[in-house]
C-alpha cells in the first residue's frame, strides 16, 4: 500500500481523536475499515504506530514521528491550493507567524500593522509561544515563520540571524545586589535562578550546554511562563537570566534590577526560522520581509536593544 494522502489524513485522524470510533464517526467510515487501515500501514512502514489502550489509543514514538511528517504534508498540501486558487499581483493567502515572548512586547504590534498596509490580502495567524515550542510547529508546518532565539543546528531549517542580546542576572537588590557593575557568571546565587527547566526552554536562554550544567536552578519553584516569571521577580521569589527586552518596561519602572553577566559573556540569537525545503507563497515572501524589516528597524533604532547582525540567509546558521 503506498503512503497516500488518505491513508496520512486518516491517520491524523485517528491519532487525534484517541479512539478509533470517534475516528471513523467523524470521517463516515467504518471502525473496522479504520482498524484495517491501520494494521495495513504499520505493515507497509514495517513499524507499530500505534498502542491500544483501555480508554483508547496511543502514538508509539514511530506514530509521534509519522503524525509530525503527516501534519506537515496536509499543511502545506493547504498552502499550495489556497497559494495557487488565490494567485494574482498581489499577496494573498494564509501565513501563521510565531513570536517568542519578548518579540510579542517589541515589534507584534508593528508587524501586525505593516502586514495590514503592505498586504492587505494575506490571513495573518500570530502564534505566541517559547522558542522550542516555536521551532517544533515550524517543523510541524503549522507554522510558516517564526522569531526565535539558538534556533538548532538543523539542515532542515533556514536561519536568518536578526540580531544578538547580552544576557543580564535579572531580580530584586536584595538578591543580586544594587550594583550597575557586571556580575561574574560564577556569582550568579545558587537555587535561586528560576525558569531554567525545561531543559528545552533553557536552551533558548544559554545555549551552551556546559553553563547550563553550572548553574543550580531553585529547588522549590520552576516557572515557564513570562508573565509569572516577571511577576516572581518582582516580589524576589528568585531571579533570572534574561535579555533586558524581555523585561524592559519593568526595569525601566524599577520593579526589579539588571546586572550585565560577564566571563563569560552570555548572549543569544534572534533568528527568523522557517523550513528550508517548504515551496514559499507570495504572501509568505511578503510577510517574510516585512517581519525582517520591522526587527532590523526596531535594533537598529534602539527600540530593541540588540545588536543587529546583517547576514543574509543562512541554512543552519546558528
Amino acid at each position: 500500500m503506498a503512503l497516500g494522502l488518505r491513508q496520512l489524513r486518516y491517520f491524523i485522524a485517528i491519532a487525534d481523536a484517541g479512539v478509533l470510533s470517534r475516528a471513523a464517526e467523524a470521517l463516515n467510515v467504518a471502525q473496522s475499515a479504520l482498524s484495517h487501515h491501520v494494521a495495513a500501514l504499520e505493515t507497509e512502514l514495517g513499524v507499530k504506530l500505534l498502542e491500544r489502550r483501555p480508554r483508547g489509543i496511543a502514538l508509539t514514538a514511530a506514530g509521534r514521528r509519522l503524525y509530525e511528517h503527516a501534519s506537515a504534508v496536509l499543511s502545506a498540501l493547504g498552502k499550495a491550493e489556497e497559494d495557487v486558487r488565490t494567485y494574482n499581483e498581489a499577496a494573498a493567502g494564509p501565513v501563521c507567524i510565531g513570536l517568542s515572548h519578548t518579540a510579542i512586547s517589541m515589534v507584534a504590534l508593528d508587524v501586525m500593522k505593516a502586514v495590514r498596509t503592505k498586504s492587505p490580502g494575506v490571513h495573518l495567524t500570530v502564534v505566541e509561544a517559547l522558542s522550542p515550542a516555536l521551532i517544533e510547529r515550524v517543523f510541524s508546518g503549522t507554522v510558516d515563520l517564526a522569531l526565535a532565539y539558538n534556533p538548532p543546528k538543523d539542515a532542515r531549517l533556514d536561519v536568518e540571524l536578526l540580531g544578538e542580546e547580552d544576557l543580564y542576572l535579572v531580580g530584586h537588590p536584595s538578591l543580586i545586589g544594587r550594583s550597575s557593575v557586571p556580575v561574574a557568571f560564577s556569582a550568579i546565587p545558587q537555587r535561586s535562578v528560576l525558569g531554567l527547566a525545561p531543559m528545552p526552554a533553557s536552551r533558548a536562554i544559554i545555549q551552551t550546554q556546559v553553563l547550563r550544567n553550572q548553574i543550580i536552578p531553585s529547588d522549590t519553584l520552576e516557572v515557564d511562563s513570562l508573565s509569572a516569571l516577571r511577576m516572581a521577580l518582582e516580589a524576589g521569589l528568585g531571579c533570572a537570566i534574561l535579555a533586558r527586552a524581555s523585561v524592559l518596561a519593568d526595569l525601566a519602572a524599577g520593579k526589579y534590577h539588571a546586572r550585565r553577566i560577564v566571563d563569560p559573556t552570555l548572549t543569544r540569537a534572534l533568528a527568523l526560522v522557517s523550513l528550508a525545503d517548504r515551496p514559499r507563497t507570495k504572501a509568505l515572501l511578503e510577510v517574510r520581509k516585512t517581519m525582517i524589516e520591522v526587527v532590523r528597524s526596531a535594533v537598529s533604532t534602539g527600540r530593541w536593544p540588540a545588536k543587529g547582525n546583517g547576514r543574509q540567509t543562512k541554512r543552519a546558521a546558528i
